[in-house]
């Protein structure tokens, strides 16, 4: 990635059109070495593309893509289902139907058509999302009309797929079923989704997961809805464990599903100034965790039996308007149209504990522990023993970068959008001092959505020993930038560190015993390192890679597969049933 933009442009370019040349089709159209290099723009290279083939040979960082009218179908790409001969976009297999295309790592990427219905993007597969971003930072997409074809139908996948993705624009885009969910985030910062038609998706809209600051404004979402009799979507708009999600000035109507709105665990969220009319919605709204504020629309000529969810584990809040007062279900009916100005400070969470940014606080209890959980802070644990249900409020409340989750036997730390965060010891010796979950079925702290997290210098693990049980000692969903350093992690967890869909990951001078499945599960890791590590008293396999990438054991590159440690501390490759 070191290469000038330039050169790697011209290089990609000439790639595909030796192999078109191979295939016997026809030339890349490329007029020589000045659109190969592309025409300067403002962002960097201005790219023309005018067929699938082209798009895929130029899908690059720093790079706009100018992609002319016409229909681009993924499945006629000549490199469909092999090596792309790309290094920012492989061919991934999907269950059931054939390949979806992945972009990966294509930071400054603008994907620009040539307007709503004039530039086509289409997919056969209907079990793969039709664009599919991993790792991409600054990335545009503007002006196309993208979805499944032939279509309407049953499948799995979605329009538009961005995970760990951030500073992400949808602009002026038509996106259609029968993808399952219009745009479908996980673990991004900053997506905003503006001037778009959404329709005829079968589950959602849009539905992001442990991501911050999303924006969905001046959308058409319309007839979307699942075709099978038996079966209705789920929820237009659904947000969880996140920070900040914002649908707002949209105009939603003839959608069928089993909710409008659903939040679950996500602080700011808001619903204003939309207008939502023709619209089937057995419930209006299932808000769980932190209320949502709502105000400034209409709802009128719908079928909404229940304004809220009823018949949930957990009771639904009731919506907020603007100046932080609860909404009866008469209110919300009686509601009009109006522009609102969305007040972040609304409904408040408990702040953590105040700190200078980049500061250091030393904590002597689980609650002192709790109440310093941020972000840009480094806590110190200055004590022998932390337990996590010693908490005054052990279980109870989410908190504005943590929550508790309840699992099969009890409640599980989650730690959600904290950035730039350490928590180490203040003792030297690491056996020093120990930090314990008592639920088995637990995580003793799950980390979702958060960047450049630092644990060193403790020892993790669950109350009791070894049985059965199915949480993990530490584990890092979505989450960029992730350290475990001179750490003991023992079971009765199910496994020491437990990654999904995470990038750079670095495990140093860890020990990892008493677990009773393995001592560390990846998937969908993208740049992972183990160094120094000792991993004992744990069943074969040790270490469980799937669909991961760029991972090094004590510096030599290891593929997916599943690994013990040998007595000289390096991997051996066994085969499970």
């Amino acid at each position: 990635m070191k290469q000038t933009m330039n050169v790697r442009v011209f290089g990609l370019l000439i790639a595909a059109l030796m192999l078109l040349t191979l295939l016997g089709g026809a030339p890349v159209r490329a007029t020589a070495a000045e659109t190969a290099q592309g025409t300067p723009g403002p962002d960097g290279p201005v790219v023309e593309v005018a067929n699938v083939n082209e798009l895929i040979s130029v899908l690059s960082p720093n790079v706009t893509l100018k992609l002319a009218p016409g229909e681009y179908d993924l499945a006629s790409a000549a490199s469909y289902g092999a090596e792309t001969g790309n290094p920012y976009c492989h061919w991934e297999e999907v269950a059931e139907d054939g390949y979806e295309l992945q972009i990966v790592d294509a930071d400054g990427l603008h994907i620009q058509g040539a307007g709503l219905d004039e530039t086509v993007i289409l997919g056969k597969d209907r079990y793969a999302n039709i664009l599919s971003f991993s790792g991409c930072q600054g990335l545009t997409i503007a002006d196309l009309t993208a979805g499944h074809s032939p279509q309407p139908g049953f499948c799995a996948g979605g329009v538009v797929y961005l995970q760990n993705c951030g500073d992400v624009q949808v602009e002026g885009c038509g996106l259609f079923g029968c993808g399952t969910v219009g745009v479908w985030a996980s673990g991004c910062r900053g997506l905003a989704v503006q001037n778009c038609r959404i329709y005829e998706c079968s589950d959602s809209a849009v539905t992001v997961d442990s991501c911050r600051d999303v924006t969905v404004t001046d959308c058409e979402i319309d007839h979307n809805s699942w075709r099978n009799e038996e079966t209705i979507a789920s929820s237009m708009f659904q947000a969880c464990d996140g920070d900040g999600f914002l649908v707002s000035g949209c105009h939603i109507h003839d959608n069928t599903a089993t909710t409008m709105f659903s939040s679950a665990s996500t602080a700011r969220a808001a619903f204003l100034s939309n207008r939502v009319e023709y619209n089937t919605f057995y419930t209006a709204f299932a808000l769980f965790g932190v209320p949502a504020t709502v105000d400034g629309c209409s709802f009128h000529r719908n079928f909404i039996p229940s304004w809220y969810a009823e018949g949930y584990d957990e009771p639904t809040l009731y919506a907020q308007s603007v100046e932080g007062e609860g909404l009866e279900p008469e209110d919300l009916a009686a509601m009009e149209i109006r522009p609102v100005q969305f007040r972040e400070e609304t409904p408040a969470l408990q702040e953590p504990t105040e700190v200078v940014p980049g500061g250091r606080i030393v904590v002597t209890t689980v609650d002192e522990f709790l109440a310093a959980i941020g972000p840009d802070r480094t806590i110190a644990l200055a004590g022998e023993t932390f337990s996590l249900a010693d908490a005054a409020h052990y279980g109870e409340g989410m908190a504005r970068y943590y929550r508790w989750e309840e699992c099969y036997d009890g409640p599980q730390l989650v730690i959600m959008g904290a950035t730039n965060l350490t928590i180490c010891a203040e003792a030297a010796d690491r056996s020093a001092t120990t930090l314990t979950a008592t639920p088995r079925y637990a995580d003793v702290i799950a980390f979702k959505g958060c960047d450049n997290v630092r644990v060193e210098g403790l020892t993790l693990g669950h109350t009791d020993g070894p049985s059965d049980c199915a949480g993990a000692v530490l584990n890092f969903e979505n989450c960029m930038g992730i350290a475990v350093d001179r750490c003991r992690l023992y079971g009765c967890g199910t496994m020491g560190v437990s990654a999904s869909y995470a990038r750079d990951l670095k495990v140093t001078d860890t020990e990892i015993y008493d677990c009773s499945i393995s001592g560390a599960v990846l998937y969908g890791v993208r740049g992972a390192a183990f160094l120094d590590c000792r991993i004992h008293d744990v069943p074969s396999p040790m270490l469980c890679l799937y669909d991961c990438s760029e991972v090094t054991w004590n510096g030599t590159p290891v593929l997916d597969a599943h690994y013990d440690v040998g007595p000289d501390g390096e991997l051996v490759s066994v085969e499970i049933g």
